[in-house]
């Protein structure tokens, strides 16, 4: 906790108070406002009432460059991560990040973007959309939920129109399936969980 007297204070005044000695040695950042942005030794920062700044140190001599949703930021460090991003630029967690530069990778929770390399990092946000799974049931291609599917379901994906009569049954097997039973059978009421390449054989019987 840093107290100053006026309503202005240096990034120097900062970084001393701190005990980051010497300051020209620190990089020091400000996080507060929804960005990341870096304090010169110099630069004078206003002070409001009842308004809570917030810093983050790093022991370096220079400062790296990107961006968070089209919002400049500075970092003090060669990597930054998931979670700073995220709470420094209040991105909630119903939506997920990516890079520009790998759009179809969203960046995973508690993982890092390298900073320190040629050119600046474009970070984004959007919302997630739940992935599909493409599995194979009587070698049509049908598009499924993850999670688990049933024998019913299965009955679904395979005809349009599924046979019915007290004399009617069906029979589900399945193969590269999960581990440990890749392969095997469903009976009625029975789920299994799906993943993603799984193939299905469901068959109509009339016993009459």
């Amino acid at each position: 906790m840093i107290h100053a007297a006026d309503d202005l204070i240096e990034g120097r005044e900062v970084r001393t108070s701190a005990r980051l000695i010497p300051p020209s040695a620190f990089v020091l950042i400000r996080t507060d406002g929804g960005i990341a942005q870096s304090v010169g030794l110099e630069e004078q920062v206003p002070l409001r009432r009842g308004e809570r700044l917030t810093f983050r140190s790093f022991e370096s001599d220079h400062v790296n460059t990107l961006t968070v949703d089209e919002r400049g930021w500075e970092w003090g460090g060669d990597e930054i991560t998931e979670t700073d991003v995220r709470e420094i630029g209040r991105i909630p967690v119903d939506l997920e990040l990516f890079l520009d530069s790998d759009a179809d990778r969203p960046i995973p929770a508690g993982g890092h973007v390298r900073l320190a390399g040629n050119g600046v990092e474009h970070i984004r946000s959007r919302r997630i959309e739940p992935r599909m799974l493409t599995i194979r049931v009587n070698s049509r291609k049908r598009e499924v939920e993850p999670g688990t599917i049933s024998f019913e379901r299965l009955i679904e994906l395979a005809f349009e129109t599924p046979p019915t009569g007290p004399n009617v049954a069906f029979t589900v097997s399945y193969r590269k399936g999960p581990q440990p039973r890749p392969e095997g059978s469903l009976l009625p009421g029975q789920s299994i969980p799906v993943i993603e390449g799984m193939v299905f054989h469901v068959t109509a019987t009339d016993k009459s």
